[in-house]
């Protein structure tokens, strides 16, 4: 949607994507955590979220996101969130666990309630290089 507002020049749609993003940012960022929907179903208004069942495609997607927000807006608040949700994957997360596994190079496929998932599919692995690339482009680390 900011990507249309920004090929059109169309302010509603620049407006619905800033609003829009804002919503699905209150909701998975805390501060210093990352919680992002989990995949054990919906997440309803008003109740509490699942803290399992989080993959690492969530998490690179939203730092996609904040990357293209902060490369239209130029505002820093996004490369703050950024750097909070890639330390998903270096353990600050609700099970205080590494995502990436540095000895193989791949990412694990997620967070259940009590363990990580230890598969180590592309989908993840790809997801991580994609956020790590953002992450490196953008900042020191």
């Amino acid at each position: 949607m900011l990507l249309a507002g920004e090929c059109t020049n169309n302010e509603l749609f620049k407006d619905i994507a800033h609003k829009t993003f804002n919503f699905l940012l209150k909701t998975t960022l805390d501060g210093e955590e990352i919680k992002v929907i989990s995949n054990r179903g919906w997440h309803h208004k008003g109740k509490d979220k699942n803290h399992f069942g989080e993959q690492p495609i969530e998490v690179a997607y939203t730092i996609l996101a904040l990357n293209t927000f902060f490369s239209i807006d130029n505002d820093n608040a996004y490369l703050d969130k950024m750097k909070t949700a890639f330390n998903w994957f270096l353990g600050e997360n609700h099970l205080y666990q590494i995502i990436y596994n540095p000895v193989t190079g791949g990412c694990y496929d997620g967070l259940e309630e009590h363990q990580v998932n230890l598969n180590q599919g592309a989908e993840s692995t790809i997801s991580y290089l994609l956020a790590r690339l953002v992450i490196e482009k953008n900042m020191c680390y």
